[in-house]
């Protein structure tokens, strides 16, 4: 699991994180940490976000015989 000091919003879970500089997917945002309720996100943001790594995405979709490639 990654943590990363960066915001992802609420509903971005899923989304894939990667490397700007070349568009390399790492990992897919999992969970936003919220500080208070989830209508104060806007106003409060945690900074907090976590991610799967890639590897284990992979590793999961070839288990369910999804085609990676």
């Amino acid at each position: 699991m990654y943590q990363l000091d960066a915001t992802a919003y609420p509903g971005k879970s899923g989304s894939p994180m990667f490397v700007n500089n070349n568009a390399k997917v790492l990992g897919v945002i999992n969970k936003v940490f919220i500080k208070e309720s989830k209508e104060s996100i806007l106003q409060k943001l945690s900074g907090i976000t976590y991610a799967i790594p890639g590897k284990y995405i992979i590793k999961l979709l070839k288990k369910n015989k999804i085609n990676t490639n």
